[in-house]
């Protein structure tokens, strides 16, 4: 039932407001709380105050906009979980090859160093020459485990599942 407020004002229920804005009664309570639609007075609003209301809600570019920002940063932060998952799955989190290259470098420079070892230990060139050849076998060993761990990694294959590593012997484990 509608009534006239004084100065002609058409005064509607909250429901029968709900019914012409096609939204429901609990919709336009929570617009009259915040300051959208005139707080009811008795359980009537007015109409035309009402429907004012409505669309100044729909059309506020406030409202609108920080909805809009908090969707982006939502949308922003699924997708960084997204790319970080993806890079966790594909081993890039630290590239692969950037891992291989230092760890490359730091066994290069021990290597390096082992390179002067003989000359240090002895003069006896016969000795020396015999400690060279450990000394290269050694080197080829890490290459090996190198080349093929690097291999595993990009593969996405774990580190700890090597083919060779069955029977628990490790490198220069006594061959």
């Amino acid at each position: 039932m509608t009534e006239k407020a004084s100065g002609g004002t058409m005064l509607v229920s909250v429901e029968q407001l709900a019914l012409v804005l096609m939204v429901t009664g609990v919709w336009v309570r929570k617009l009259c709380k915040q300051g959208y639609i005139p707080a009811p007075t008795k359980g009537k609003v007015p109409l035309i105050a009402g429907v004012q209301g409505y669309i100044k809600f729909l059309k506020d570019e406030d409202r609108r906009s920080s909805k809009s920002a908090a969707d982006n940063r939502v949308r922003d932060a699924r997708a960084r979980e997204i790319e970080l998952r993806t890079a966790r799955e594909e081993r890039e989190l630290v590239p692969t090859d950037e891992t291989v290259a230092f760890v490359q470098v730091i066994v290069g420079a021990v290597v390096s160093r082992l390179d002067g070892l003989p000359a240090q230990i002895t003069r006896n060139l016969d000795e020396r020459r015999r400690i060279e050849i450990i000394v290269d076998g050694i080197r080829q060993e890490v290459a090996d485990v190198i080349a093929e761990h690097g291999e595993r990694f990009r593969r996405g294959a774990p580190a700890d599942d090597a083919d060779d590593e069955d029977d628990g012997e490790q490198m220069g484990g006594g061959k």
